[in-house]
């Protein structure tokens, strides 16, 4: 099947996606960056629940800590992300992550290190990546035009998922071969390589900034809100990843410490377990283009989550031995839906929202899909704390299911192609 053209000021003489030197460059930044965060995802958390002993409040403290950054600050990244160049934000989001995270192996080098410095490296990393994230998905409609959009999302999918696979399985044998601290420098390391593969994207043309006469903050962060609420899809597509997140983050978290403390699994171990949902997705990516192409955004938004999400119940029936099968299904099947979601709903997105408010609007998203994530983590290890580790994976894994309820409940349901709004229409007129 032939690639998509790109427009909206493409060279001429550009051919697919995948041939675009400053794709290129962004696909090797992002398989860095993604593998740093895979790594991390693993190595903090065990570094909390093995090398420090922590109780599981306290593992849910440290992984909340990552994504709080998205709760506290998320809306309005969103205005000044619009204003600024994308790439040297992402490439000074990189460089932070990579200083912050040096510490962790200083710190345990002196005996020094505790859950609080844990807290806090993860809460400034977690700074940094709201900045980033906003940058990248503001910056790739610019790189690659809309029409290029689903093929070169299918392919960043790709590259999450490759590491998503690797990830877990190299931290699980960095964490048993030389301790958790290292493992969270090769994190950093790996940031590093990220920021100098986007310092190397070669653009031609100018990007986007929000040259309008610049408002309040808090009434270009009320913009990107209003755009949201006022949309006929967005907010209902909102809806859908909060309640995942929130309630997946409740019982992945404990998860690990069930597998860790409960079921006294070596890291390496653990790590490839947890590979299988790197495995999900990155299988997904080999049908996601004729899966949206087939059955339309519409279609396949509704049906991965509708058929993936009850699947996360697997993880509550996870035990020693044979029954370590139901952490690999669980996770293959929901990885695997959540790549085709992730692809249609942000693919949509990215076409449909105009350019000077698409920074915003990410953020407003992030601010909800992703602050939801260290609430539910939060309450994830309350539950473990008062009910046990495996209630609180129960917990999270059927609030999960119940997601597909948005979709199912809205017009989304009905429709094969997602709508779009004109850019004359009231979702924007409501909105500036």
């Amino acid at each position: 099947m032939q690639l998509s053209k790109f427009s909206r000021g493409a060279p001429p003489t550009a051919g697919p996606p995948g041939r675009l030197p400053g794709l290129r460059q962004l696909l090797f930044a992002q398989s860095l960056s993604q593998a740093g965060f895979v790594v991390l995802n693993l190595a903090m958390p065990l570094l909390a629940a093995t090398g420090l002993r922590a109780t599981p409040l306290q593992v849910s403290l440290v992984a909340a800590a990552q994504t709080a950054a998205f709760l506290l600050i998320g809306l309005p990244v969103g205005v000044w992300v619009d204003r600024m160049r994308k790439r040297p934000v992402m490439i000074a989001a990189d460089l932070a992550r990579a200083v912050a995270l040096g510490v962790v192996p200083v710190l345990w080098a002196l005996d020094a290190l505790t859950v609080v410095h844990l807290c806090a490296v993860a809460f400034v990393v977690g700074l940094a990546t709201v900045f980033f994230d906003i940058a990248d998905q503001s910056y790739l409609p610019h790189l690659v035009g809309s029409e290029g959009l689903v093929t070169a999302n299918s392919r960043l999918v790709v590259v999450d998922q490759t590491a998503a696979v690797a990830g877990p399985g190299i931290a699980g044998l960095i964490v048993q071969a030389v301790t958790a601290p290292s493992a969270v420098m090769v994190s950093a390391i790996a940031y590093v390589g990220s920021a100098l593969c986007v310092a190397r994207i070669v653009d031609r043309r100018p990007e986007p900034v929000d040259r309008t006469p610049r408002d309040r903050l808090g009434r270009a962060v009320l913009q990107g809100i209003r755009y949201l609420w006022g949309h006929p899809v967005l907010r209902w597509l909102v809806a859908c990843s909060t309640t995942m997140t929130f309630c997946w983050s409740m019982g992945y978290g404990m998860l690990l410490v069930l597998l860790a403390r409960d079921l006294g699994l070596s890291a390496l171990t653990i790590g490839l377990l947890f590979t299988a949902g790197g495995a999900g997705g990155l299988c997904a990516t080999l049908v996601v283009r004729r899966v949206v192409e087939r059955l339309g955004d519409g279609r396949a938004v509704v049906l991965s989550v509708t058929l993936a999400a009850p699947c996360t119940l697997l993880a509550g029936l996870t035990g020693s031995g044979a029954r370590l099968v139901f952490v690999v299904c669980a996770q293959f099947a929901f990885a695997a839906g959540l790549v085709i979601y992730n692809v249609a709903q942000v693919s949509y997105r990215q076409r449909t929202v105009p350019a000077h408010l698409l920074g915003r609007v990410n953020a407003t998203i992030r601010f909800f899909a992703w602050g939801a994530r260290p609430l539910g983590v939060l309450l994830g290890g309350a539950l473990a704390e008062f009910h046990g580790v495996r209630f609180a994976i129960w917990v999270g894994a059927a609030g999960t299911a119940l997601a597909s309820l948005w979709l199912l409940c809205s017009p989304l349901r009905g429709m094969r192609v997602l709508v779009q709004p004109s850019s004359e229409s009231s979702v924007t007129k409501g909105t500036l």
